[in-house]
C-alpha cells in the first residue's frame, strides 16, 4: 500500500511540475482549447473557430488544439483550412490514428478518394483495431469500386463492434453491389432491427428487396419508408416500377463517415 501511495504521489509531482513548466502563454492556449470544444460541442462555430485560432497562436505546438480547429473548418464546409489544420496536428504529432482518419475524411468528402484511402491505411496501422477507422477504409474501397477488399475492411469492422449501424448499412451496401443479396438483405435487415427509425437502412432495405426481383417485400417496405421520409419513398416507387438494373449507388453512404 505504501508502495501505490508512493506511485500516485510521484504521478501527481509529475502532473503538477509539467503544468507549471509550462509558459503563460501555453497555458492561456490550452484553457482557449477547451473553451472551443465547449463552444463547438454546443454548436457555436464562429466562438469555437475564434478560440481555437487563439489557441493555436499562443500554444503553437499544441497538437490537439489544431485537431479541434480541424473540425470546426470540416464543419463550416471549410475542407481547405480543415485540411491544412490537421496536416499540421500531424507533423506536431505524427503517431496519433485519430488525426490520420480525421485526415482521411477531409480528403474522401473532397473527392480524393486514393488520397483518403493512404490516409486511412496509415491510421489503421497505428490501430488496427478500431472499427470506426475499418469502417473508413470500407467506405473509401466503395468509392474506388474495389468491393472485394471492401468487404473484407468491412467485415473486420463488424466482428469488432458488431452492433455499429452505419458498418451494416455499409456492408449490405457491399454484398449487393457483389450480386450477394441475401447476404446484403441481412445485414440491412439488421440494421432496421438495430434502429427501426433510421430511414437510409430501411431505405436500403427496400431498395435490396427492389433489386432481388421480390416486389411483395418491396411494397411492403415502400410503406415503412413513406412512414419516415416520403422523398425516399417515392425514390423507391420508382425504383420499383423501372426497366432498369437496379445498383445501389454510393451515394447511399452519404454521412456514414466516422470522424473520431
Amino acid at each position: 500500500m505504501l508502495y501505490l501511495f508512493q506511485r500516485v504521489f510521484v504521478v501527481i509531482f509529475m502532473l503538477a511540475a509539467a503544468a507549471y513548466s509550462q509558459s503563460p502563454n501555453e497555458r492561456q492556449g490550452i484553457i482557449l482549447n477547451n473553451e472551443g470544444v465547449g463552444q463547438f460541442q454546443k454548436g457555436d462555430l464562429t466562438a469555437a473557430l475564434k478560440s481555437l485560432n487563439r489557441s493555436t497562436e499562443l500554444f503553437p505546438t499544441h497538437a490537439i488544439a489544431y485537431r479541434n480547429l480541424s473540425r470546426v473548418y470540416r464543419e463550416l464546409k471549410d475542407l481547405g483550412r480543415a485540411e491544412t489544420a490537421i496536416i499540421t496536428a500531424i507533423r506536431l504529432s505524427p503517431d496519433h490514428a485519430a488525426s490520420y482518419n480525421q485526415l482521411g475524411v477531409i480528403l474522401l468528402e473532397g473527392g480524393r478518394h486514393k488520397e483518403a484511402l493512404t490516409a486511412f491505411l496509415k491510421a489503421d496501422s497505428l490501430e488496427p483495431n478500431d472499427a470506426a477507422i475499418l469502417l473508413n477504409i470500407g467506405n473509401t474501397y466503395i468509392h474506388l469500386n474495389d468491393f472485394g477488399k471492401a468487404a473484407t475492411s468491412l467485415e473486420r469492422a463488424r466482428s469488432i463492434d458488431p452492433r455499429n449501424l452505419s458498418v451494416r448499412i455499409s456492408l449490405g451496401l457491399t454484398y449487393a453491389m457483389r450480386k450477394k443479396f441475401d447476404l446484403a438483405i441481412a445485414e440491412a435487415r439488421y440494421a432496421t432491427q438495430m434502429s427501426p427509425e433510421d430511414e437510409n437502412a430501411q431505405y436500403l432495405l427496400g431498395y435490396l428487396y427492389v433489386a432481388k426481383r421480390d416486389k411483395d417485400a418491396a411494397i411492403a417496405q415502400q410503406r415503412t419508408v413513406s412512414a419516415l421520409n416520403p422523398e425516399l419513398a417515392r425514390r423507391l416507387y420508382q425504383a420499383m416500377y423501372s426497366d432498369k438494373l437496379l445498383v445501389v449507388s454510393p451515394e447511399a453512404l452519404k454521412g456514414k463517415l466516422s470522424d473520431h
